[in-house]
Parts: structure tokens; sequence; C-alpha cells
């Protein structure tokens, strides 16, 4: 599926948002996202079509994508605490 993401077929990122977007949802919730969990899940998304190029080979996607929300949930976090 990344092959196909990397070789420019956009429904390919489509079809794992769709896998995976209900996981990063609850994973944002929580980690303390509340509200922002939406948003939290639409940035790691978004970084993580970015980095694709520097995703390795043969890895799996599930927990890159995983720390990428994890990631921004205690950016957003610390965002709000200030």
């Amino acid at each position: 599926m990344i092959a196909r993401v990397r070789a420019g077929e956009s429904e390919a990122y489509a079809e794992l948002v769709r896998a995976h977007a209900e996981t990063a949802h609850r994973l944002a919730l929580l980690l303390g996202a509340g509200a922002e969990a939406e948003d939290v899940v639409q940035n790691a998304f978004i970084k993580a079509y970015r980095a694709l190029g520097g995703f390795r080979d043969g890895a799996a996607f599930r927990p890159w994508l995983l720390r990428i929300v994890a990631n921004e949930t205690k950016n957003t976090v610390r965002a709000a605490a200030r």
C-alpha cells in the first residue's frame, strides 16, 4: 500500500486513512486530546503523508502512524496548558 501511495495513488492513502483513523482517534482521546482529537488525528495523517519518503520499506505502518499521533497529541496538550 505504501508503494502505491509513493507512486502517486491518492486513493491508496485514503484507504490507509480509513483503515487507521478510528484507532488513531481513540489513541488521541486516551492521551488527553479531548475535543481536539479530530484535529490531532488530521494533523498526524498530514505529517505522516509528508514523511512517507522516509518510511522504511517493510516496516509496519500502524505503529509508525500511532507514534506520530502520540507526539501530535502531546504537543497539542502541552500547548493548551500554556
